[in-house]
């Protein structure tokens, strides 16, 4: 099968990659071009891949390569129906690449590097191009991921089967959203799991982000430079052996020119700042591959604090290094895989008289291994994730009296958790088309933990245009809350049927879900549907629309965050000319709930009002934010490529509701908004 398309100056290009002896087509097979890796994919559940190759590269031909095959190269002209074969086992001679996951079959949506760059929404942010997919259902414009009505900390962030917590930059930045700490350049692809979090992976019980670094050897040295509105990023990648390769990159954002050109809209922040860097190291040879990632950042902000009793500025800094190490080895049946990471961060906070310091430290090492035989598969290991928090520092002896005058509490306190964890995932192919996998992860209690056996079973569904996934569960957590340092544990009990027909130009997906989950002393059931289409109009235009209700209750409260009755989001993508893209986005959901202050009384001690909260809830308004994005691609030579873009967020300056402030005696109230309309551009150059 060849199809071949053109669209903004790149050719659409479509085939498939099969099993040479058995004929079955290969998931997770790499594709890329010969002459530049940086246009590549991977095959789907079908073994189906689909690639955009600039026209002046269509002389080039395309690698194929997966784990335990020989890799093929074939011309772009030929039919793309590729057969490759497996390798003979000459162990010298075996180059590891990656090893796949055993709950492959399971996972909701894969997010190649391509989808981050070019959707608009992800902001080239690979943990915000998740908010772009139906099943995310975060509220507060960040990159902390709420999945199918679940609270951010259920879920699972992974990098190379490594947890890191703590992942978002920026955390309170009102006015511009907020980041991620992963930089796509080094990222392969981001595997979504937005319910029944496979239990290969441990301590997750909402869903699981799992990214992917990239496996391959560069060949040829290359440079990148960013320049923005609020941004100026240098990376370079490196080869420094057949075997390895190694790339570096770092960045700074000054807030100066963002907030000139948006002063209205970001008229609540004072100032921001931040510097990263970070060193990718990846490298294979014989039966081995490792994976090494560095990353530190330094951040701080300053914004307009805004409370009855103070208002004034809220001072922020923070200093975090993280560091992840993989190392893989194919044996004759399977791989071995060894995950280590660890990290060290520290917040300092102030306000009015109150200075206070947050320490965060984690270990992480895991030991796999994953059999494969032709009807099944078996994976196992162990896990330790030890996390410590200490919190320093002064704090207001009541919610409603934040002034400097106000009494404080002196707090010094030390927390740790220890999740010590193994598992057993058995997947069984029963028929060509249908796969069974169930799973069993238990603890070994630690300090004052108690004993916990979670469990879970999948089945999936693949056949012509049609996959289904359908999955139940019973999961457990047990960590600290990041910026305060607070125990963490939650139980959840979940079901999910996920179905997805590929059309031709498209395709569509439909969910229903439940779940009966207990977070701390919370408990909340919630049920939903969620639904995704998207299809290809005249070559040029491209075109997207998600819907997800979920109807959630509490016991505990009237006010659950996730209780949405609709939540909308489109994309339209118009390319009118070579390397041209004019891009639309629509976000559309229903207002959060809030209990709202029914009365206050005067304390006469502390010269504050204190106030008394209502029973029942009520919703804020509805939040709608329509962006547009423009982008060219300039090929200046055959050494230098510049791609010059331009966004406008919440174009027609919608008055989203965050929250409330109240007056001092709580009497009347003004709404704290969302980002209002805001302005960037920036160029990326390439050489």
């Amino acid at each position: 099968m060849l199809l071949n398309t053109t669209l903004m100056g790149q050719n659409i290009i479509c085939g498939g990659v099969i099993d040479g002896e058995t004929k079955e087509p290969l998931v997770g097979a790499n594709v890329y071009l010969l002459n530049n890796w940086r246009v590549g994919t991977a095959t789907d559940l079908l073994g189906i891949f689909t690639l955009e190759v600039p026209g002046e590269a269509m002389s080039d031909s395309l690698v194929v390569s997966f784990v335990g095959y020989s890799e093929e190269v074939v011309p772009l002209h030929q039919n793309l129906r590729i057969a490759i074969m497996p390798k003979a086992e000459i162990w010298e001679e075996v180059v590891v690449t990656a090893s796949p996951l055993i709950a492959e079959e399971f996972k909701y949506m894969i997010i190649e590097k391509l989808d981050i760059y070019t959707n608009p929404a992800a902001k080239a942010d690979p943990i915000l191009a998740v908010n772009a997919l139906p099943a995310a259902t975060t509220t507060d414009e960040s990159a902390n991921i709420s999945l199918r009505g679940s609270s951010p900390l259920e879920t699972g962030i992974f990098m190379n089967n490594v947890p890191i917590y703590d992942a978002v930059r920026y955390s309170q930045l009102n006015g511009i959203g907020t980041f991620s700490l992963f930089n796509t350049s080094v990222i392969k692809n981001v595997r979504v799991f937005p319910g029944n979090p496979p239990l290969e992976y441990g301590n997750a019980t909402s869903g699981i982000i799992s990214l992917e670094t990239d496996d391959y050897i560069v060949e040829d040295n290359t440079n990148s430079m960013i320049v923005s509105l609020a941004n100026f990023g240098y990376s370079r990648q490196q080869k420094i052996s057949p075997r390895q390769s190694i790339k570096v990159f770092t960045n700074y954002q000054p807030s100066g020119a963002m907030k000139a050109l948006n002063e209205q809209s970001l008229e609540d922040i004072e100032s921001f700042q931040s510097v990263d860097l970070g060193v990718y190291w990846y490298g294979a040879r014989n039966r081995y591959s490792w994976k090494v990632f560095s990353y530190s950042l330094l951040e701080g902000y300053d914004f307009n604090f805004q409370h009855p009793s103070y208002q004034g500025m809220f001072q922020q800094d923070k200093k975090r290094s993280f560091v992840t190490a993989t190392v893989e080895r194919e044996g004759k049946n399977g791989y071995w895989s060894l995950n280590s990471g660890g990290s060290l961060s520290r917040g300092d906070f102030s306000y009015s008289n109150v200075t206070f310091e947050v320490d965060n430290k984690d270990l992480y090492t895991s030991l796999n291994y994953l059999l494969k035989k032709a009807k099944y598969q078996i994976k196992s290991g162990f896990s330790v994730d030890h996390r410590e928090s200490e919190v320093r520092g002064n704090f207001h002896q009541f919610s409603y009296a934040l002034g400097p005058q106000h009494p404080t509490d002196t707090l010094k306190e030390q927390v740790l958790s220890t999740a010590l964890e193994s598992f057993a995932y058995f997947k069984y192919y029963l028929t060509d088309k249908l796969a069974a996998g169930g799973a069993l992860r238990w603890n070994f209690p630690t300090r004052d933990q108690k004993s916990f056996l979670s469990h879970q079973l999948n089945l999936s569904y693949n056949a012509g245009p049609w996959s289904i996934t359908a999955g139940f569960g019973r999961y457990h957590k047990n960590g600290l809350e990041e910026n305060t340092g607070s125990l963490v544990a939650v139980t959840s009990e979940q079901w999910a049927l996920d179905a997805r027909y590929q059309l031709s130009k498209g395709s569509l997906t439909a969910s229903v879900f439940s779940k009966r989950s207990q977070l701390n002393k919370l408990n909340y059931d919630l049920a939903g549907v969620e639904f995704f289409a998207e299809h290809r109009f005249m070559q040029k235009i491209e075109a997207s629309v998600s819907f997800i209700w979920v109807d959630a209750k509490s016991p505990e409260t009237t006010a659950y965050t996730y209780d949405l009755r609709y939540f909308v989001k489109a994309n339209l993508s118009y390319s009118p000319g070579k390397s041209w893209t004019i891009e639309g986005i629509l976000s559309a959901r229903d207002g959060v709930l809030y209990l709202p202050v029914e009365s206050a009384e005067f304390q006469d001690e502390l010269a504050v009002y204190q106030p008394t909260y209502a029973m029942e809830s009520l919703r804020r308004p509805a939040y709608f934010s329509l962006g547009l994005s423009l982008s060219k691609i300039f090929v200046i030579s055959d050494g230098l490529a510049v791609i010059a873009f331009a966004s406008l967020n919440n174009l027609s300056d919608h008055p989203n509701v965050r929250n409330y402030s109240y007056v001092p005696d709580y009497s009347s109230k003004v709404p704290n908004l969302f980002s209002q309309r805001t302005g960037y551009v920036g160029v990326v150059l390439n050489f």
